[in-house]
């Protein structure tokens, strides 16, 4: 029996031993729901500061479930490569942002490539899950790893591409529920991480697939979403050119309509959906409508709810550089405190280049005020993100004030109620 097989029946039976490489907030979930089954496991990432908190067993962001996970004993955060020499199998779960160019950036990727080109690869399995564009896996991960050990994926030890198609807040509940897409450069490769991943549930689904369709999967499952976002904020664009509310539109259409589920217009942005077209199209000769649906999502939007602000203070004789702003969450979506490409940080960035005095409350991003401090003397408000504690806001808020509400959270009764002027993102009613 080779040492991969081998491997395989030890994953079977759950002894093996795990290293997740970068545990940020893809990596750090995946590592504690496999310490938490029962599966020994390193956390390993260059922060030494960071791996000393979680060390202490302090959660480092908002996650559901996250207080319970983080406390296994089978877990141990690490900065020692030697934790990957050690393990079994090793997911990569490392940070790919894009260059000013807009290009994508693999240099994290390469400095762990050449760290694991130093350890005797035989009988491990290593799964890449970072966002990458097409055909990496075959055209740099592969050849980087076999040309440099000397020995030959699929055969001496294994190698998968299984993208990460979590959603931020529901990790836990995901990794366990969510199918699997799976492409192994073999069907050993393959079968092996089927195995890895039916650890978290044995019902697990697994979509076995190409190493670069899994790459592609990944990157289309984001990119679909996002020129959906796009093409429901384009509409509320076109919506309020007609004086109608997207919003009220938006709910007849869908209501009861089988070929509905037209999602209704507000910012878009997160660290996956807006990067994941450039890693699309990378390589593309060709114009696309995924950088336009960037540009609407990234910018056009932002600028049209300033751009509101801005109207609404010229009408009351008062300039932006007059103006008190109060920006209503910096996380990219509800519920989250992560504020990695947020549309609500470009409201607040825009503001400020317009000359506003602005101030940002957000109840889970810290460093940021409390509601009264920023909503006090508050001449403009904008509601940037649709956390669920914002219920009931609007009579929190300055009477007499201005609120722009970006994702048609509150309801214009209640602004009307609470004495305030209020504009809604893709509604042309005054």
């Amino acid at each position: 029996m080779s040492p991969l097989e081998q491997l395989r029946e030890r994953v079977k039976r759950r002894e093996f031993t795990l290293a997740v490489v970068g545990i940020g907030r893809v990596g750090l979930p995946l590592a504690l729901a496999f310490a938490n089954a029962g599966v020994r496991t390193f956390g390993v990432d260059v922060n030494p500061e960071y791996v000393a908190k979680l060390a202490r067993k302090e959660v480092p962001f908002r996650e559901a479930g996250m207080e319970e996970y983080i406390g296994s004993s089978n877990f141990t955060p690490t900065v020692d490569e030697k934790a990957l020499k050690e393990s079994d199998i090793v997911v990569l779960t490392i940070g790919t942002p894009l260059t000013e160019q807009m290009k994508p950036d693999y240099a994290q990727l390469r400095a762990v490539m050449e760290k694991l080109v130093r350890l005797d690869l035989h009988g491990k399995l290593i799964i890449t899950r970072s966002t990458t564009g097409p055909e990496t896996m075959l055209n740099f991960t592969k050849p980087t790893l076999e040309k440099a050990s000397g020995l030959k994926a699929g055969v001496d030890f294994g190698l998968a591409v299984c993208p990460e198609r979590i959603l931020e807040g529901k990790a836990f509940e995901e990794l366990a529920g969510l199918p699997e897409i799976v492409g192994g450069v073999d069907a050993l490769s393959s079968e092996i991480a089927a195995s890895f991943f039916r650890v978290l549930n044995p019902e697990k689904r697994i979509l076995f697939v190409s190493p670069t369709a899994a790459e592609l999967a990944k990157l289309f499952t984001n990119v679909y979403r996002y020129v959906n976002f796009a093409l429901a904020n384009e509409f509320g664009l076109i919506a309020e050119e007609y004086g109608e509310d997207a919003h009220a539109v938006i709910e007849a259409l869908n209501d009861g309509y089988k070929r509905g589920g037209v999602p209704r217009p507000g910012p878009a942005g997160g660290p996956c959906l807006s990067k994941d077209g450039y890693y699309l199209t990378s390589n593309m000769a060709f114009p696309d409508f995924i950088l336009m649906a960037w540009r609407l999502n990234e910018e056009a939007v932002p600028r049209h709810m300033v751009n509101a602000v801005k109207k609404r203070l010229k009408a009351r004789g008062k300039t932006m550089h007059e103006a008190r702003v109060a920006v209503l969450g910096a996380a990219f979506k509800a519920g989250s405190d992560d504020v990695r490409y947020s549309p609500a940080v470009r409201i607040a960035e825009l503001l400020k280049a317009e000359g506003a005095e602005v101030r940002v409350h957000d109840p889970y991003v810290q460093g940021t005020l409390e509601l009264a401090q920023a909503a006090d003397s508050a001449d403009a408000v904008v509601l940037a993100v649709n956390h669920p504690e914002f219920a009931g806001v609007a009579a929190k808020l300055p009477r007499g004030s201005v609120l722009v509400d970006c994702w048609g959270f509150i309801e214009p009764a209640e602004a009307k109620a609470a004495g305030l002027e209020y504009v809604r993102f893709g509604s042309g009613k005054a």
